[in-house]
């Protein structure tokens, strides 16, 4: 009888250790699961950025070439607006000395 007391006592400690090894194994699966899902995630992330990234490349060329037609229409603008000065002052003076 002691035999039997015994090895029920072992097979309950050996059932334990079982058990708690099955918990370890779902827990490095649930871990990994997590892993993975955070890869993806990862992946999906740099791959918005990457999106994002050639959005503001082509949105700083079109700043960049406005900024030179900008440039290039305010230039114009001043020069009429010096020729019509000029040409007003001209013509005051011409009509003063008459």
């Amino acid at each position: 009888m002691t035999k039997t007391v015994e090895t029920q006592q072992r097979l309950d400690r050996i059932e334990t250790k079982i058990d708690k090894l099955a918990e370890a194994i779902i827990s490095l699966a649930r871990a990994e699961e997590k892993l993975v899902q955070l890869e993806n995630d990862k992946k999906f992330l740099m791959e918005q950025m990457i999106k994002f990234e050639d959005r503001l490349l082509r949105v700083e060329r079109n700043n960049s070439e406005t900024a030179a037609s900008l440039s290039f229409i305010s230039k114009f603008f001043w020069i009429g607006m010096s020729a019509i000065g000029a040409a007003i002052i001209g013509m005051w003076f011409s009509n003063s000395s008459n």
